[in-house]
Parts: C-alpha cells; sequence; structure tokens
C-alpha cells in the first residue's frame, strides 16, 4: 500500500510503482473524480513560486513522482519511492480504460499530432478513444471544449499542454467536466503519435529522460538553471 507524503504542501503518493498504480485504479472505481499531477523537478521549481500554477498543484487529488529529481528529494527527507513516468502512467491507464471500458478524451498537442496519437493509442490499446482536440486555443473556447467533453461522456480526459497550461486548464474547468479522472500529460502525444521518440531504456533506467530531451530538442537547455536551483535547493534542505 503506497504512503501520502506532504511535501510542501503537495501530496505526493509514494511507494513502489505497482502499488501506486493499483492505488489508482481503486479510487477510480470508488471516487467520482480524480485529478492526478505526474511531478517532476521543473514542476515542483513552478510551484513554488506561489502562482495560479501553484494553487492549481494544491487542490489536485495528489501527485505521483515522475521525475529522479522528485525521487531523490523524497529519499533525502527518508521516503522510498519508485518513479512513476508520466507517459508510464498514461499507458497504465489507457489499458485500465480497454479493461474498464472508460472512455477517453484527449486533449493538447497539434491537431496532426492528436489525431494520429488517437489513432495509434485505438490501434494498440484497443481503448475507446471518443473524442480529441489540438491544444492551441484562445481560453475563451474552454467552454466549447468542456462541453464536447461532457457531450462525448468521456470517463478519462489527458490534457497535453505542457505547464503551467495543462494544470491550470483543469483547475478552471475541473467542476464542470463529468469525467472520472484529469491528468496532465506534457508531451505524450507527440510520442504516441510518433512525432517524438521517447529516451532510450539505457536513459529511462538511469532516470535522465531530461538529458535525451535536451539532446534531441536543444531548446530545452534553458530549462537547465531551473534544474540546477532545484539540486541546490535539495542539498541545502530548503523544502
Amino acid at each position: 500500500m503506497p504512503i501520502e507524503y506532504l511535501l510542501n504542501s503537495l501530496t505526493i503518493l509514494c511507494g513502489e510503482k505497482k502499488e501506486i498504480y493499483n492505488f489508482i485504479a481503486e479510487k477510480l472505481f470508488l471516487e467520482d473524480k480524480l485529478w492526478i499531477v505526474t511531478l517532476n523537478a521543473l514542476m515542483y521549481m513552478e510551484y513554488i513560486k506561489g502562482n495560479e500554477y501553484s494553487v492549481a498543484l494544491k487542490e489536485a487529488s495528489f501527485s505521483i513522482p515522475d521525475g529522479v529529481g522528485i525521487v531523490k528529494l523524497l529519499k533525502k527527507k527518508g521516503i522510498e519511492t519508485e518513479r512513476c513516468p508520466g507517459y508510464d502512467t498514461m499507458e497504465f491507464l489507457l489499458r485500465l480504460s480497454t479493461k474498464q471500458n472508460y472512455k477517453v478524451y484527449l486533449l493538447g498537442s497539434t491537431e496532426e499530432a492528436v489525431k494520429k496519437a488517437s489513432e495509434n493509442i485505438v490501434n494498440k490499446f484497443g481503448t475507446a478513444i471518443v473524442g480529441y482536440h489540438h491544444g492551441y486555443f484562445d481560453w475563451n473556447m474552454e467552454s466549447e471544449i468542456v462541453e464536447d467533453i461532457n457531450n462525448k461522456k468521456a470517463d478519462l480526459v489527458f490534457v497535453g499542454m505542457g505547464i503551467p497550461k495543462q494544470e491550470i486548464f483543469i483547475k478552471r474547468n475541473i467542476e464542470s467536466i463529468n469525467a472520472k479522472l484529469l491528468m496532465g500529460v506534457g508531451g505524450s502525444f507527440d510520442v504516441l503519435a510518433g512525432e517524438v521518440k521517447r529516451a532510450p531504456q539505457f536513459y529511462q533506467k538511469l532516470g535522465l529522460e531530461w538529458l535525451y530531451r535536451m539532446i534531441k530538442e536543444p531548446r530545452r537547455i534553458k530549462k537547465i538553471p531551473d534544474l540546477v536551483k532545484f539540486y541546490l535547493r535539495m542539498f541545502q534542505n530548503k523544502d
């Protein structure tokens, strides 16, 4: 059974990966609505700024340890946990959806990528994708998207618009969306669409998927200062 650890007012589910996923499956069956955050170091650094994003993360049902940085921070506090990468978590939920006949809606990325991701999910998992929408919309269109999600009777809604947009969208609309689960999934749609390759197993096992992404997408190098700040903060015991 996983434990819930409070890190700087954020509830994080900790334990073995299998235990965490079983816990999520049970919660989905028993509760009306879940909002899961897949927490990594960059998300945490955005969280501590004390802005709208910070408020959003606090309102989630719980976070799970996505990044190796979060795992190390928890270990420093005496909490042992396995990583639950966001992509793996999404795949687990897609397989669960097929078994439990949950309907899925995808929101995010480009129109072409989210459409291709939808097709590939159906082919790979047999999941019922009831709808999708790209993530490049004006905020005044939110009500239309929420209406579409509800009309399609989606049970699980995956939002892939990156941080902070995806969590802020969920915060603003979670009360209006009639789904069992909402979760931000970053760039997972691009991977599922085949437009971006996931890091090889070597990088995954070492918790260095972020390094692989930076090698492949040099524009991500600008995030290095935040990663440095995260580790400095951790070693200085500021959390």
